[in-house]
């Protein structure tokens, strides 16, 4: 979805950037800049900055950088679109519908069922209807502030009621046949009936999706959920996030769980920052949507093989993800509801007492499986921990886990390495798509350099474009922002946002955004651009004076008019560069 610059500009003139800002750090002013803790990751001196006047922040220790629609996709998992969406709701601004998006009416319109959907299956468990169901809950130690909020509901024992009751508020038959509330088979028939509903929400606390438990003991699926929709993928969506996600934010960790009742448990106890997957194993993309706002991850699985099995193929997700990976063991037989309903939030304090790193959790299960004196069991608990250990970034850390390793099966430390290396090749898969992830670095050239400093501030650039052109400079990506200064300073807008909105090239954009958010430009005056424009200037000059020469010395004596032309533009070229030359000496 494309949108104008004046609906951008119209965006950031209504929305407050230290408050909005401030819902995610606290900010204290100094000077023309506001300082705080960087929201990006734990620290305990300020290293963030935001300028308001410019219209951009800066995260000196995590060298991210950007204007308000860059933040809220940092801090809110959002791309580009759903970023703007975000603060034109928060700003008040009504944006033109994209009709290049077929599907876009459509989604709109599922998140509106699935809210509506889910008040009413809440309205049923509070109904006769739903006292089973009430009872099962009560039975499970979820209170009614828990139902409240975590809007849980019941779906009637009934075949017709929901198709009904849709079609009576006008829902056509071909969009309830897609909107994944009813059966494939017989299209009129429920997907949930006689079962405990637990609405599934995004990050934006939208409705997306149910899960529901069922409360026949003969139905077939104890657990069912929605299907994929336009709204809803469950390898990216984890239950309890809206719930979850300011404790994340606060103490950035949160903690995952295997099942609906478990995070309300832990929710109930006090662990407020838990989630739970849907119905998979923690994916990739679950990871990847958890980093936003946490650094650590806590892995709450049952205590039994499976859940062994579980804990060490989630790790690898975490540790892909370059997160602190930690595992909470649970006692046999015992989950987190469980736990709960029996001790209360005393018993859930007490366990998390005994977190401990994910690694040395597996190690530790894993050589009580293992016969450590037998050779060859000896190697397949370390084929078992090698690709843990080959996804783990940090060299010293990777060397520490060798040791530990190392220590626990009696093998030296370097027929264990000699083994890793075998076994994962000359170069690991991972870290080859690591290498190929990494942001390329840009060498700092005058040009560029010249041109950062001149996009920052319109006064400079006024300067510059009546003294140099783009043909003046040599690199590419300078002569681009020169381009967009041009556009943005004839339109009129604001520097730099106006060359920030030209700018196509996501990598070019981030470039720019980090040098100028960062300060490293703030010093520079007019006289510096003098200066550095007087030096490119010359350069040019230089080169067309060495080319003038050139042809002077191929040129024939008989072409007399070439000649003269060829002197006088030597002669004009001289005088310009004589001229350039005494302005630097004064």
């Amino acid at each position: 979805m494309k949108f104008s610059r004046q609906t951008l500009r119209e965006i950031r003139e209504r929305i407050d950037f230290v408050e909005l800002v401030s819902g995610y750090t606290t900010l204290e002013r100094k000077g023309d800049r506001w300082w705080g803790l960087s929201p990006f990751k734990s620290e305990k001196t300020p290293s963030f900055t935001v300028k308001p006047e410019e219209g951009f922040y800066y995260c000196f220790a995590t060298q991210r950088g950007g204007d308000i629609f860059r933040f809220v996709s940092e801090m809110e998992g959002l791309n580009f679109p759903e970023a703007v969406k975000f603060l034109a709701e928060r700003a008040g601004v009504t944006l033109q519908q994209d009709t290049a998006d077929p599907d876009e009416a459509d989604r709109n319109a599922l998140y509106g069922l699935y809210e509506r959907v889910a008040g009413t299956f809440n309205w049923f468990l509070n109904d006769s209807r739903g006292n089973n169901a009430l009872s099962y809950l009560r039975d499970r130690g979820v209170t009614d502030d828990a139902i409240v909020t975590f809007q849980i509901g019941y779906a009637p024992d009934s075949t017709s009621w929901l198709y009904r009751f849709l079609r009576s508020k006008s829902y056509s038959p071909e969009f309830l046949a897609k909107s994944g509330l009813f059966s494939q088979k017989k299209r009129e028939f429920p997907l949930f009936r006689n079962r405990i509903i637990f609405p599934i929400r995004d990050e934006r606390d939208r409705v997306v999706a149910f899960g529901g438990r069922a409360l026949n003991p003969e139905d077939r699926a104890k657990y069912m959920n929605s299907p994929d929709t336009l709204i809803y993928n469950k390898k990216r969506t984890v239950y309890g996030l809206p719930q979850a996600i300011e404790t994340i934010r606060a103490e950035r960790r949160v903690y995952i769980v295997e099942g609906y009742t478990d995070v309300i448990a832990m929710h109930q106890g006090g662990v407020r920052n838990t989630v739970a997957p849907l119905g998979t194993a923690l994916t990739e993309s679950q990871v990847r949507l958890l980093k936003r706002w946490a650094h650590e991850i806590v892995l709450v699985f049952d205590a039994d093989s499976a859940g062994v099995d579980a804990s060490f193929r989630a790790s690898l997700e975490v540790e892909k993800a370059d997160l602190g990976c930690f595992v909470l063991p649970m006692r046999p037989g015992l989950d987190p509801a469980d736990l709960y309903n029996r001790e209360g939030a005393r018993g859930l304090g007490v366990a998390i007492q005994s977190i401990q790193p994910a690694f040395d959790f597996l190690l530790e299960k894993s050589a009580e499986r293992t016969d450590t004196k037998d050779s060859r069991a000896r190697e397949l608990l370390l084929r078992k921990l090698f690709p843990y250990i080959k996804v783990v970034r940090s060299e010293v850390r990777r060397e520490a886990l060798l040791e530990q390793v190392g220590d626990t099966v009696q093998v030296p430390v370097a027929a264990i390495r000699s083994d890793l290396r075998q076994w994962a090749g000359s170069k690991s898969p991972v870290t080859a798509a690591e290498d190929a992830k990494k942001p390329k670095e840009r060498k700092q050239n005058r040009d560029f350099a010249l041109m950062l400093a001149c996009v920052q501030r319109s006064e400079f650039f006024a300067y510059l474009r009546n003294t140099v052109s783009h043909e003046d400079l040599e690199d590419r990506d300078a002569r681009h922002l020169y381009f967009y200064g041009e556009d943005a300073f004839r339109h009129g807008d604001s520097f730099p946002r106006g060359v920030l909105d030209r700018i196509q090239d996501e990598e070019m954009r981030t470039v720019v955004l980090q040098r100028l958010t960062s300060g490293e430009y703030s010093g520079w005056t007019l006289a510096d651009v003098e200066a550095a424009a007087r030096q490119l200037r010359m350069r040019k000059l230089i080169e067309k004076q060495r080319n003038v020469e050139m042809e002077i010395r191929t040129v024939q004596t008989t072409d007399n008019q070439r000649m003269r032309r060829l002197l006088e533009e030597k002669m004009a070229i001289d005088q310009e560069l004589s001229q350039l030359k005494v302005r630097a000496d004064d």
